[in-house]
């Protein structure tokens, strides 16, 4: 029972942090193009927005530390690419709900035309 609580919690603090990451229209950018390229230096990545290479950096440290990018450096070059599985937990998240509102939608819907008919 206590593990099913941590994981619980766990899945909890992932779920925030993504959706925290994920908040921000050029760190959605950032996996947009990430998603295109599977991986990328950090300058040519820079370099595709109008910002700083200091102000990417901001971005970037943000979705690392929500675990939504790996960097891989070799030698002074700094590689990014997404990590994929942690996007599961949002991904699961987002799916049960969108089955539970399609649900309801769909009896919304269903209720409208009946009362229309009436």
């Amino acid at each position: 029972m206590v593990d099913n609580k941590c994981d619980s919690k766990m899945k909890n603090e992932a779920l925030s942090d993504a959706f925290h990451a994920l908040a921000d229209p050029s760190r959605r950018k950032i996996i947009e193009l990430l998603r295109e390229s599977g991986s990328m230096r950090v300058s040519v990545l820079a370099a595709a927005f109008d910002m700083s290479l200091n102000g990417v950096s901001k971005h970037l440290k943000v979705l690392e530390e929500a675990g939504l990018i790996k960097r891989t450096i070799n030698g002074r070059e700094h590689f990014i690419s997404v990590n994929w599985k942690s996007l599961q937990v949002p991904y699961e998240w987002l799916h049960f709900y969108q089955h539970f509102w399609s649900s309801r939608l769909d009896a919304l819907v269903d209720y409208v035309e009946n009362k229309t008919k009436d």
